[in-house]
């Protein structure tokens, strides 16, 4: 579980942990703070008082990087399974059982994701969304789009097969780390992170990925520890067109996709702005369009797979 300076949503994630109707084996925290707040709680209230469930302090010496810490996170566990948390979750008591049970009805599962009950979106949003190959829900479906954009399953009344997966609440088999990891090459805000691995896992294992609607969790979206608006916007532009080179075929109908989606997420942020005009609004236009520009002008980058020229200047 990567966590940074989120010391009390860490604190409720963990204390669904501990409360599951099948517990875990051990709980392994990375922490990427620059402060001891997150190691103090470790230490006090699951360390030091519980013999329950094996509780292990990782401190990430390197970037601040939720990929690195996820990809620590695995090399240090033990166990055949690996279940990836954001620490800004809280899982249904009966979660980590309802996964274990899509494991043994589909023994050739390689992943299984949980289901987020609080994730709501309006049907106009949807529609819009869906017109320019953005995120969007549909029922009991999930597909990663040519944008590098996702279907979400939403409603989700059965287990279904799926092409991405959700990094803050899935399971994997450890096994499928001998082959994958979650790209090193992505620091701080990881946009896309999941559907990198989870894509290319499924390209390579096409009906190894499954979603349950019955292990259920809240996602809480937390701010706490966020970058700048600003950074969060041109980190998202930068990762998802680096993801689109490396994961998407680019055959003329895939890049025109891609494009669509681009001019289609500056209409809607135009559209919030008509709506509702506020500078925080104006702002997140301005910065979109500096990202665009930022990422034509790197765009042979990208295309290569080099993405230092972006995250060295990160901090």
């Amino acid at each position: 579980m990567p966590t940074y300076n989120r010391a009390k949503d860490l604190e409720d994630c963990l204390d669904s942990l501990f409360i599951q109707t099948v517990l875990p084996f051990e709980i392994i925290v990375v922490d990427n703070a620059d402060n001891l707040e997150t190691e103090k709680l470790i230490n006090e209230k699951y360390i030091r008082n519980t013999n329950q469930i094996s509780v292990k302090y990782i401190k990430n010496g390197k970037l601040n990087s939720a990929n690195i810490a996820r990809n620590i996170g695995a090399d240090n566990s033990f166990g055949d399974f690996l279940l990836f948390l954001d620490d800004d979750i809280v899982l249904d008591p009966n979660f980590i059982e309802e996964i274990i049970n899509v494991f043994q009805q589909y023994p050739q599962a390689a992943g299984v994701q949980g289901y987020i009950k609080n994730r709501m979106m309006s049907p106009l949003s949807n529609f819009v969304e869906k017109l320019f190959f953005l995120n969007y829900s549909l029922k009991n479906h999930n597909k990663l789009l040519p944008s590098m954009q996702d279907v979400h399953a939403d409603p989700l009344t059965e287990v279904i097969r799926c092409q991405w997966l959700m990094a803050g609440c899935t399971c994997y088999k450890k096994s499928i780390f001998h082959n994958f990891r979650f790209d090193n090459n992505l620091f701080k805000y990881c946009s896309g992170d999941d559907a990198d691995i989870s894509y290319r896992i499924y390209k390579m294992h096409p009906h190894s990925l499954y979603q349950t609607p019955y292990a259920t969790l809240i996602h809480k979206v937390s701010d706490k520890g966020r970058p700048s608006s600003k950074e969060v916007i041109i980190t998202g532009q930068v990762y998802h067109t680096y993801l689109f080179f490396k994961n998407i075929d680019q055959n003329f109908r895939n890049k025109l996709i891609f494009v669509w989606s681009r001019i289609g997420l500056i209409i809607t942020k135009m559209g919030v702005f008509v709506l509702h005009p506020s500078i925080n609004n104006f702002s997140q236009i301005k910065c979109l369009i500096e990202a665009y520009v930022y990422c034509i002008h790197n765009i042979g980058n990208l295309k290569k797979g080099e993405i230092k020229f972006y995250t060295g200047i990160l901090k």
